[in-house]
């Protein structure tokens, strides 16, 4: 658990500002215990519109035939409560759980080396994501940092060989290097040497390692944003892993930049920058992203996301995550969802997203015991810490998709004043959201429900952390697709529910059940518990055996219209009998 004030949090996670601090530090880095490696996943995923539990058999394509997707996480400078290694108090700070439709996760800031935070280390980790640090110059004097990096062959090996000790040193997989300063013309065969000697030296050092370009600087030093792939930039393209493209794209460009990448069949090794927040990204960003996604995925082309904590930073954290899914939701049809791997190892999740304003062990809050009063009182536990993040669902409910949308102009009144902003109304199936500048509503529909099922997250109830799901049943012919995730065992399959219902329902809860599914390329398998007992104030467990050692999705259901909290899902391998 963290510290009980942010004062008493000494331990924080910290950039090098500069060549001299990264240099005078390199060989003394302060050690982080308990960093996760890195998950594997499997070599096929699914495509994004396939989290609705409609879709009776989803699809399998294989990884390496999809377009991959980063997300680029820039938030008000970075290092902010996520720079406390053992987290803190500030629960309401942003926190990412949309892990399924994400292959790498970049952790981007100002500051010339950005080292990802332990927290996002951890819970990308978990996920199966890999997650690189930015190396960046930009602005005044930078310009002489490469001076100093490309001065000789040594300078250059010095400095590669530092980023790639900090990447193995905290287990993260690479870097984003974004140069957005001029370069002497005479030192780009040395820059390009930099890129091929630092791609190569991480690959042979740490597993599934990757160096992403940033379109910035051109071949003959200049910095030019180029928006496609082109002859200019060729050259620090074939000497990493991939492109990271600006965002002032267009659709003729990205046409151009796919056929000269199947020259050498790497078209999925350009990602093209959305940008959110717009700034000349075609859409403009914000809740039109899938208008720019759309345009990528038509070329076949990977994707960068570049500052989705838009919902959170432009917003405000009160609609957050509402925001958040609604976002998300928009996005998902060209996506893609990876799968994580738990071979004969035991998958356990309480779906807590790494924040909260109370915790909870075992359905209660934690307490302490003040011996002055002699009374045991509830603790200020509000927490955030990513690091305690534990494993997310794959996505957020398909009935969040945008089915209208009404946008009015901004309206200007002289050409000197800024644009007002006008009402813009989107409707989903169940709900009318309304926005207007900064300011965010959401209107239910008469009978939004109605023979829909969904899940909320609910941060005022938990079993275990900070919060769990909420299942809400109209249509008990169907279920909650949860996860698409392999679990395999060498002996059959148990599982073990903790959940509790809601005080709203009415009827008998001793006729109800919770359901279980497991899925797998012949279809789901439904299971009712062998045994449900009272566990916990208010919270039951119940116990499930399969015939099945391996499962690659997990499901639930209720046996009536009607809802439940979900507190904790654990699958495990059957135990061997005991023999006298």
């Amino acid at each position: 658990m963290q510290s009980e004030t942010m004062e008493e949090n000494k331990r924080v996670v910290q950039p090098f500002k500069s060549l001299e601090d990264l240099y005078s530090k390199i060989d003394k880095l302060e050690y982080w215990s308990g960093i996760i490696g890195l998950r594997k996943s499997t070599d096929y995923v699914y495509q994004g519109t396939d989290i609705d539990a409609q879709i009776d058999r989803p699809r399998k394509l294989q990884r390496d035939s999809v377009p991959k997707t980063i997300v680029c996480h820039d938030l008000m400078g970075g290092y902010l409560e996520d720079k406390f290694i053992d987290g803190s108090n500030v629960n309401d700070s942003y926190h990412f759980y949309h892990w399924s439709i994400v292959d790498t996760f970049i952790y981007f800031s100002h500051y010339f080396v950005t080292v990802p935070p332990f927290g996002w280390i951890n819970a990308a980790h978990k996920h199966g994501v890999k997650i690189l640090g930015t190396l960046i110059t930009e602005g005044t004097g930078s310009q002489a940092i490469w001076d100093e990096i490309l001065k000789s062959r040594n300078s250059i090996i010095k400095f590669a060989d530092a980023l790639v000790q900090l990447a193995q040193f905290y287990k993260f997989e690479g870097w984003l290097l974004n140069i957005e300063n001029d370069i002497n013309e005479a030192d780009i065969t040395k820059l390009t040497f930099f890129i091929q000697y630092l791609t190569e030296n991480i690959h042979q050092k740490i597993e599934d390692s990757e160096i992403i370009w940033y379109d910035s600087v051109i071949n003959t030093g200049k910095l030019m944003w180029q928006n496609e792939l082109n002859d200019k930039n060729q050259c620090f393209f074939d000497n990493c892993d991939g492109i990271f493209l600006n965002y002032n794209w267009s659709d003729s460009g990205l046409i151009e930049s796919a056929k000269r990448a199947k020259n050498t069949d790497r078209v999925k090794d350009i990602y093209v920058g959305l940008d959110v927040w717009g700034r000349g990204c075609p859409g403009g960003g914000g809740f039109n992203s899938a208008y720019a996604l759309g345009k990528i995925r038509n070329q076949g082309l990977s994707a960068a996301i570049f500052a989705p904590a838009w919902t959170f930073e432009y917003f405000g954290p009160e609609t957050f995550p509402r925001v958040e899914n609604i976002f998300w939701a928009q996005l998902m049809e060209y996506l893609y969802i990876h799968v994580p791997i738990y071979e004969n190892e035991r998958f356990v999740t309480t779906f807590c997203r790494g924040a909260g304003e109370k915790y909870y062990e075992f359905g209660t809050q934690i307490t302490f015991y003040d011996p002055e009063t002699k009374a045991t009182v509830l603790t200020n536990s509000s927490f955030y810490n990513m690091s305690m993040q534990r494993h997310q669902m794959i996505a957020v409910c398909p009935h969040l998709k945008f089915i209208s949308i009404k946008l009015l102009p901004a309206v200007q009144k002289d050409d000197k004043s800024k644009p007002e902003p006008q009402l813009c109304t989107y409707e989903t199936s169940h709900e009318i959201v309304k926005v207007l500048g900064k300011r965010i509503t959401f209107d239910d529909k008469p009978n939004s429900y109605a023979g829909i099922n969904c899940t909320q997250f609910s941060y005022d109830l938990s079993y275990e952390g900070g919060g769990c799901l909420k299942i809400i049943t109209r249509n008990i012919r169907s279920y909650h697709r949860l996860f698409f995730v392999y679990v395999g065992f060498s002996r059959e399959i148990q599982a073990r529910v903790i959940y509790r219902n809601c005080n709203t329902d009415s009827g008998d809860d001793d006729k109800r059940s919770l359901v279980l599914l497991l899925g797998n390329g012949y279809g789901v398998t439904s299971y009712l518990p062998r045994d449900t007992i009272q566990y916990g104030l208010g919270w039951k467990m119940s116990i499930f055996h399969t015939n099945v050692r391996t499962t690659q999705e997990i499901g639930v259901a209720l046996t009536h219209v009607g809802s439940c909290y979900i507190g904790k899902i654990i699958l495990e391998e059957t135990k061997r009998p005991r023999h006298m």
